[in-house]
């Protein structure tokens, strides 16, 4: 709805389209009141997403910050078909630098979204492997994708 308001050339403002309904005082077109008729119970099903700011406790939030940051998607894509060695990783991303691959494996791994298990072998091999939590992220990405995609075509 706001893509099309937007391509069409429509000046009501995406804050004012987003949240505001036909029996909404004012829906007719004053001012930048976003007042709704209610939560969309799949988007928010409980208190902690309805927030009226950013807040670390909403799990939208929490969401796109485990996937945010520039090769961060490409990285966990990666993980997902299964454990990688750092240089598997590399290989994989090759437009990856070895510090960006570094900064993005210990933020996954602080996040708690990602393992490294370390061999006692020598010289030592280091393995990067999903946790349960990481994995959860799949349908998320996948998602993201078609989301996207959809925009891409819109945009053509």
């Amino acid at each position: 709805m706001v893509g099309r308001a937007v391509a069409q050339g429509d000046t009501v403002g995406v804050g004012v389209a987003v949240g505001r309904h036909a029996d909404s005082q004012g829906a007719a077109g004053e001012g930048n009141q976003t007042v709704s008729s209610g939560w969309d119970p799949d988007l928010v099903p409980d208190q902690r997403g309805a927030t009226r700011r950013p807040e670390s406790s909403c799990p939208v939030e929490v969401a796109l910050a485990a996937v945010s940051g520039r090769w961060t998607t490409l990285v966990l894509r990666e993980l997902i078909h299964g454990p990688r060695s750092f240089g598997q990783l590399q290989s994989a991303l090759p437009g990856l630098s070895a510090k960006v691959l570094s900064e993005r494996l210990a933020a996954l791994t602080r996040q708690r979204l990602i393992v490294c298990e370390r061999s006692a072998t020598f010289p030592p091999r280091t393995c990067y492997q999903l946790t349960h939590a990481g994995t959860q992220l799949r349908p998320l990405l996948v998602e993201l994708y078609r989301a996207g995609d959809a925009l891409l075509r819109e945009q053509a």
